[in-house]
Formats: C-alpha cells, structure tokens, sequence
C-alpha cells in the first residue's frame, strides 16, 4: 500500500478519521493529556466539519479540457494544447508544481486552484493514483512526477519530483494507465506488450518493483488492446473484445469463476464481447458492444443490487437496463456515459462522490444531478468529473484536498 495523506480515510472521510480520533481521545483524556485535554476533563466533542459536494459544480479556472486523468486526493486534465493542470493534495508533489495552499487541517501542501504541471506542453493523455501522475506525450514517451521513492517516476532514481522527469528507456507508448489503489503505472506498446514500474502489485502475479519499465511478462499471452490495473489485480481486453484477468482472485477480481490467483491471463467467463473496461481496488466493469454494463468482483460498485459485500465471480449485469457509451471504475464506485451525455454512477457515495445530491450508498445507478450534459467522465478516489462539449469541468465528491477544483470550504 502506497503512503497516504496523514489524515488518509478511514470508513469514507477523514472527518470520520478526526471523529473517531476525538472520540478516543476524550474516552481516556485523564491518560492522554496529549491529545489536548487537561489530563482530568474528557475533549469536547464539536461538530465535525463536512467537505462534502454531492452536486456537478464547476471547477473555477478558465481553462478548457480535453481530457482526465483523476487520482485518489487530486486530479488532472489536459488541454487540446497539450498543457496538464492539476489541482488537489500536492503532498507528494503529485500536482506538478508548487502549491501555496494547506489543507487537512493544515498538514499537507495542496491547491484548490488548478496548477499548470511545470514544462513541456505535449501530453495526449494523463494517468494518477494516489500519490503520482503521469503523462504520455505526443511521441509516445511518458513523464512522472510526485512521490518517487518507490520507483513510481520510472526515472531509476528512486526520489520524488515536483516537476516532470522522463521516464527511462526510450520507450514509445501508446497509452497509460495508473493502479489508483497502488503505486505501479504501465504502459502499452503497439504490440500489446506491458511495461511496467513503481512498486508492483501485492501478489507474486503483479509486475515486480522496478524503478524503471520493464516488460511484465506474465501479462504475455494476449496482445493487450486496453488493460486496467486494480489493487492486486490487472484486466484487459484483446483485439477480439474478450476480457482477460490475471492477478489476486479474492473477491472474484478475474471473473473466471475461481478463486484462486492467475499467474498469466485468464479469460473471463460468459463469452461476452466487450468494447471498454475499467478497473477498481476489488472490482471491475466492462461495456457490451450494445452498451449494456457487466461487473465483477467485491463492492457496490458492482451495481447488480446485492449487498457490497457480496462476491461476484463471473460477470453480472448492472440494473437498470441503462445503456452506456463510456465507463469508468474508481475506488468502490462506477460511473457510465449515456448517449445523451446524462451520468450515471452506483457504489459508494461518501462525500458525495455519486453527484446525485446526496451522501447515500448506492447499489445500483442513479442519475447525477444538475443537468449537464458531458462528453466524457473521470473517476478517482475521492472526486468524479465530468467534461462539457465546451470543455468545461464539472466535479463532485469531497473537497477537503481541493480535489474538485473549487475553494475548500467546511459546511
């Protein structure tokens, strides 16, 4: 597991962390006289200030997006011009650029204003997890910048950065993806090949740790049209539109049937021909060629209806019936595209992260409010997003880091 913010969720929120911190801390105040009680009296307990935004609301910058690339504490998009900006915790260094601001309670760098990552203005995609992001330019190399001393930067050196460095090699990409419940990124070649750095994945299947990108091989064995990384756990598509899965098998992440770990790619179960996949922590969505939903694995992200903690070993069909032209998968939570550029998203919903108005868990999809119309979502841990035809973008979810591009206020 990659550092986290030191207020990292516990549950759904650090609120909830600083609750149940106090909580603690009032019960034995006559012994802790350091969590600020006077060693005889228990801590009054105020209200816990809320940072969450469960309604679109648009990020205050005037610049235009083409496209997302949303981490767990922060998020970036580009510009048709190749720029990234990013906004949200810049602990690690993770926005690309030096921020003024502090937040979770004054214990991490951040900035509520999107920051434009320092360089180059290239990028033709972005990819971030919780601690990093990275670019892919538009000849194919890709850049990293944030926490380092894992490998996560692919540079060899094992240091952090809050500018862009290369990534070594010479490689030439096609596209990146992030795990964003872990610290490995990895690239596709034109062959289908994956190469892959940072810290690997938390099964003896995942790439192994390397500072620099070297190719997985057990992920050989399919040319790899798009893959999507989860916690321990990697699924893809071949050029024929059948998903494979390699990895931890726990929580029915390889949707085979099984449950036990696969060393190289197994197919997934039901013959289904896909068009798009995503990947979360512990479970994974995938889109039919006639734009149904289908999931497995662990979580209300699944969206079927069952309780969360129900395991999903082969796919099932998300209710609803609704049909989707994009799909994206964060921690817990799925979101999809209709034609008619409405969202809809299902799992969990703390912080308002489902953007229907409200904080409450949902097991099956539910229609994001404010009536916008998107082109395009992205999804992370914290925060969602959505992009207008115009190249606005809207956010919703919880705001404490700045995450949703908009001054952190408590409510």
């Amino acid at each position: 597991m990659p550092p986290q913010p030191r207020h990292a969720a516990i549950g759904r929120s650090p609120a909830r962390w600083r609750q149940a911190a106090a909580l603690a801390c009032a019960a034995v105040g006559a012994l802790l006289a350091g969590c600020g009680g006077s060693g005889s009296l228990p801590i009054p307990i105020g209200p816990v200030p809320s940072y969450a935004e469960p309604s679109p609301a648009p990020v205050v910058t005037a610049q235009r997006f083409a496209g997302s690339g949303i981490g767990h504490w922060h998020s970036c998009m580009r510009t048709a011009a190749g720029e990234a900006w990013c906004w949200g915790s810049n602990e690690y260094g993770q926005l690309g650029a030096l921020s003024s601001e502090r937040c979770m309670d004054g214990n991490i760098d951040c900035s509520s204003e999107p920051l434009r990552v320092t360089g180059a203005a290239d990028y033709v995609q972005l990819a971030a997890n919780h601690v990093h992001s990275c670019g892919l330019t538009a000849s194919g190399g890709a850049r990293c910048w944030g926490l380092g001393a894992g490998g996560q930067l692919g540079d060899g050196l094992r240091r952090s950065s809050t500018a862009p460095v290369e990534v070594a090699g010479g490689h030439a990409f096609v596209d990146l993806v992030a795990a964003l419940w872990g610290s490995t990124t990895c690239g596709r070649k034109t062959d289908g090949s994956l190469w892959c750095w940072g810290l690997g994945m938390a099964t003896a299947a995942g790439p192994p740790p390397s500072p620099v990108p070297e190719r997985w091989t057990q992920a050989d064995g399919v040319a790899w049209r798009s893959v999507a990384l989860g916690e321990a756990h990697a699924c893809g598509l071949d050029a024929a539109g059948r998903a494979w899965c390699l990895g931890r098998n726990s929580f029915g992440e390889l949707g085979d049937g099984g449950t036990e770990t696969a060393t190289a790619p197994s197919p997934v179960a039901g013959g289904h021909v896909f068009v798009a996949l995503g990947a979360g922590p512990m479970h994974n969505c995938a889109l039919d060629v006639a734009g149904a939903a289908w999931c497995w694995g662990m979580g209300a992200g699944v969206g079927d209806g069952a309780p969360a903690d129900t395991v999903r070993r082969t796919p099932v069909a998300v209710a609803g019936g609704l049909r989707f032209v994009q799909l994206v998968a964060g921690v817990n939570r799925t979101c999809g595209l209709l034609a008619t550029g409405a969202a809809w998203c299902w799992g969990d919903n703390g912080g308002g992260a489902l953007g229907d108005g409200s904080t409450h868990d949902r097991l099956e999809p539910v229609a994001v409010g404010g009536g916008q119309t998107f082109v395009s979502l992205g999804i992370g841990g914290m925060a969602s997003c959505g992009l207008t035809s115009d190249g606005m973008a809207w956010c919703w979810g919880w705001n404490e880091t700045g995450a949703l591009g908009r001054p952190i206020v408590a409510h």
